[in-house]
């Protein structure tokens, strides 16, 4: 089979791009052929069809808005192509009626691409596959999260995004948003997707309460992982009488909720617990700064921000720890950090919201606490320290089969090419 995979940067920059140059492997020692179309950034990979990749209006607007120095002129192609990127739609039909791939696999697209990808497919009689790794089809900030607190209210009113200024805090930006997410909604460009792909299934059901989307075909395929290796405890071996060692790995924002868990340990500062949490992350933001100063302030010396660290690198950096921590207080999607973490066999503690939940059976593949309480996950960490290392060894050796098996990747293929083989065949009749 020929496939084109549309994503709009072909450099490895956050999880979606990790994820699309391992399904390209994939489908590619499978036997497929791989057609990439994406925007003509600098970083980018090099690639054969880089030829028919789009030109942004601006090379690095989204990369760092705050930092980009915008033209009016700019700025209009930016809010046009928002709407509708007739550049791409070119580029992507050029492509298309030279290659003649059998079906579209889509991942993230927003305002940089526009649903002009799907006139394409569909003006070419192409099957199109979506995969979602976010919320971005119903919440302008694609995390349902606004002041402090979980919100879903777009699902029924698009609207409430401009009432709350929810893009980057603008109004302007916040409307221009709402416009053309009603200018999709009145073209109905749903209909022009065949099958849309979620990691989890809490975002399957989240999306599909939209009137929207209520009769779209959603499948859940669960995020796989390229390579395994065995699992080996190194220098891990569980004590309580030494120091039980914790890490967050991921972003360093308000959503992720590091103000939870920098709490939960300040509430354990009594107890004399022999801990140890190591914050991994870009901390050059507002945020991350703040909750520094709040660590400094309360005088944690357990508690250190060790900055960014490397993808490449992220298995060296779980090896070290106990437990890992995703506190989140948002609807996260199957984050990279607890399927690395459970790789490495190092159990999850997780905020009981969204995906979270269901990926996690507390006290089997790991522990889970609830919502947005740091009283609960203190408990909860305390509670740790009366595991013996026999119940350590075995919830270690649970959170590694269990993610060897739920992201297996000749799962995930076959799960996947089911799809893409089916509508091959409705396509062909």
């Amino acid at each position: 089979m020929k496939i084109v995979i549309i994503h709009y940067r072909y450099y490895e920059a956050s999880g979606p791009e990790r994820y699309l140059f391992n399904i390209t492997k994939l489908l590619q020692d499978n036997g497929h052929e791989v057609i990439p179309f994406s925007l003509d950034f600098k970083e980018n990979r090099s690639s054969e069809y880089s030829k028919y990749f789009a030109k942004p209006v601006v090379e690095h607007f989204h990369v760092d808005k705050a930092k980009s120095s915008l033209s009016f002129s700019d700025k209009l192609g930016i809010i046009k192509n928002s709407f509708y990127n007739t550049q791409v739609y070119n580029k992507l039909t050029e492509l298309l009626e030279i290659e003649k791939p059998d079906l579209a696999y889509v991942l993230q697209y927003g305002n940089k691409l526009s649903t002009s990808i799907f006139d394409a497919c569909k003006d070419k009689n192409l099957p199109v596959v979506l995969r979602l790794s976010d919320f971005n089809l119903l919440c302008s900030k694609n995390i349902f999260y606004r002041d402090g607190e979980i919100c879903t209210k777009c699902i029924s009113n698009k609207f409430q995004s401009v009432k709350h200024k929810c893009v980057h805090g603008s109004l302007a930006q916040s409307f221009v948003y709402y416009l053309t997410q009603k200018y999709n909604e009145l073209r109905k460009f749903e209909d022009k997707i065949d099958a849309f792909i979620t990691p989890s299934k809490f975002t399957k059901d989240t999306i599909q309460k939209s009137k929207q989307f209520k009769n779209s075909k959603f499948y859940h395929v669960p995020t796989f992982i390229e390579k395994f290796q065995e699992l080996a405890k190194k220098d891990r071996a569980y004590n309580t009488n030494d120091t039980i060692r914790f890490c967050y790995v991921g972003r360093i924002a308000e959503d992720k909720g590091i103000d939870i868990l920098i709490d939960a340990i300040h509430k354990l500062s009594d107890k004399n617990l022999k801990i140890q949490v190591d914050i991994y992350g870009d901390n050059n933001n507002q945020y991350a700064r703040e909750q520094l100063e709040t660590v400094n302030k309360l005088n944690l010396k357990n508690v250190e921000f060790k900055g960014y660290v490397k993808a490449s690198t992220i298995n060296e950096v779980f090896e070290k720890y106990h437990y890992s921590i995703i506190p989140s207080k948002w609807y996260d999607n199957m984050p990279n950090s607890l399927i690395e973490s459970s790789i490495n066999g190092i159990p999850v503690i997780v905020s009981n919201v969204g995906s979270l939940g269901e990926l996690i059976n507390d006290g089997k593949n790991g522990f889970a606490f609830e919502h947005n309480n740091s009283q609960s996950l203190a408990d909860k960490i305390e509670s740790l320290f009366l595991v013996n290392e026999e119940s350590y060894n075995q919830l270690s050796q649970n959170s590694y089969n269990w993610i060897k098996d739920y992201s297996d990747k000749s799962k995930h293929y076959n799960r996947l090419i089911n799809i893409f083989d089916n509508l091959n065949e409705k396509y062909s009749k």
